[in-house]
């Protein structure tokens, strides 16, 4: 909380193009093998449109080593419209530096990239955004 995010270098290939530089993101640690990360997931697709009226760019990012193929098939047969990335050196210690303590974690940032919210539910995210909207 308070800080910039950390470095992306462990999360396949760092940050999506287009996103790294201005607006809010929502970064969403989860994993495939997990049934409530599966079922979150689905519950922040569901959420897209919203979010992105909102000016929030989501990222997915798969916290265990997982066949990339195979998530990328779930992601297109469960519409989830976000970028995903995976953790792809040493999960755990990416995960400690990211401040992630469960799965599935949320982390919310301002437009500076700086941590307003983590750790909290999907119930939470309106919450949550309402005193960014109040900085805009």
């Amino acid at each position: 909380m308070g800080k910039a995010l950390p470095e992306c270098e462990d999360i396949g290939a760092g940050l999506v193009p287009g996103i790294a530089n201005d607006g809010r993101m929502l970064v969403c640690f989860w994993d495939m093998q997990q049934r409530p990360s599966r079922h979150y997931l689905k519950s922040l697709a569901e959420k897209a449109e919203n979010l992105a009226d909102k000016g929030i760019t989501v990222l997915c990012v798969h916290a265990s080593e997982v066949d990339e193929e195979a998530l990328n098939e779930w992601m297109k047969d469960c519409n989830v419209p976000f970028p995903a990335k995976t953790i792809t050196h040493d999960p755990e210690k990416t995960r400690f530096a990211w401040g992630v303590k469960s799965l599935p974690w949320l982390i919310l940032t301002d437009r500076t990239r700086v941590v307003c919210a983590e750790g909290f539910s999907l119930g939470e995210l309106d919450s949550k955004l309402s005193p960014l909207r109040d900085k805009q």
